[in-house]
């Protein structure tokens, strides 16, 4: 009898001790908050820099979905050569960050459930975002990881917003 008792209690210990907590809107919002040199906002959505780069948080609980962007360009600036080159970039020179086009702007953006992010992810994702915004025109990287080899080598053309 007392071993039928032991598997339950085992298997809800095992499950306490390796199970990591869950990432909250809040303590999302207080780590960006931590690591920014200066931020505005909460409930969803914080504008912040980090590492004299501007960013946006944006959180929802709903859907368990947070994304990290930063503006980089007008999309109507980017010539066919530079699109050539991000989605390139995307495949080769960017581990979690890609860049992404939303009403007009390029980003480079970090998207990830909400409540699996852990505080590793989160610093990881601020130094990819930013490496990929300071990066565009030149390396266009996350500056993390250089996946495979694009055998394409193109000259960027440097534009200002």
């Amino acid at each position: 009898m007392n071993r039928l008792f032991l598997i339950p209690l085992l298997f809800f210990v095992s499950n306490s001790i390796f199970s990591a907590d869950k990432m909250t809107q809040a303590n999302l919002e207080k780590i960006i908050k931590s690591l920014a040199t200066k931020s505005k906002g909460n409930k969803g959505v914080v504008a912040f820099t980090y590492k004299q780069v501007n960013m946006l948080l944006v959180s929802n609980v709903t859907h368990n979905r947070m994304r990290i962007i930063s503006p980089v360009i007008r999309y109507k600036k980017l010539s066919r050569q530079q699109l050539d080159t991000i989605m390139q970039s995307n495949y080769h020179k960017s581990l979690d960050a890609r860049y992404a086009v939303s009403n007009g702007i390029l980003y480079s953006a970090y998207i990830h459930p909400l409540k699996e992010l852990s505080i590793t992810q989160i610093k990881s994702a601020l130094i990819q975002v930013a490496n990929l915004a300071i990066s565009f025109g030149k390396q266009y990287s996350s500056g993390v990881l250089k996946f495979g080899n694009s055998k394409k080598k193109t000259s960027p053309v440097k534009y200002k917003l």
